[in-house]
């Protein structure tokens, strides 16, 4: 169905769930990096709860799965998920989403997002970049646009001052 053939309520509620879904994962993403202080550090780990607990309630369903990363993660649930987000394996990074390519279908939605991130790995505190693509799927709930699904596929994640490109 073309645009011209949908009510002006139906587009502006499409539109409306697509800016609803780049602010969900903007609060993620600036929850996440507002663990660490300007000076490269990491806040307290009481700081950090106070931060990341909230911002899990609020980003992902009850029931949400986080999927992939360097370890090929696969958390169930709030609580595995906050677990996980509180650890400190970085003493920075800063999340940069991009060019979401999002499909809403009535109370779901799919998304595929860029992420380019600069961190700071905390056991040698060397500079790292990284890339990839996270896949996710949201659901419709009372509170909102919930992440249900968060896969994160990385590309790559190497020192700043060395090629991704490897052979």
């Amino acid at each position: 169905m073309s645009p011209a053939e949908t009510s002006i309520e139906s587009r502006l509620r499409l539109l409306e769930d697509h800016e609803e879904i780049r602010q969900l994962k903007a609060h993620y993403a600036h929850s996440y990096d507002q663990k660490f202080a300007d000076d490269h550090r990491p806040l307290s780990q009481a700081e950090c709860d106070a931060l990341i607990k909230p911002m899990v309630e609020a980003v992902f369903s009850e029931d949400a799965e986080w999927i992939g990363g360097m370890s090929n993660l696969h958390l169930k649930g709030r609580q595995a998920i906050f677990d996980y987000l509180r650890q400190n394996p970085w003493n920075f990074s800063m999340h940069l989403y991009g060019n979401p390519l999002i499909a809403v279908d009535g109370d779901t939605a799919h998304a595929s997002w860029m992420l380019l991130e600069p961190a700071t790995r905390r056991s040698d505190n060397q500079a790292m970049w990284m890339a990839a693509v996270t896949e996710d799927d949201y659901v419709r709930t009372a509170q909102g646009w919930r992440l249900r699904r968060y896969e994160l596929n990385t590309k790559f994640l190497t020192p700043f001052d060395e090629s991704w490109a490897h052979g």
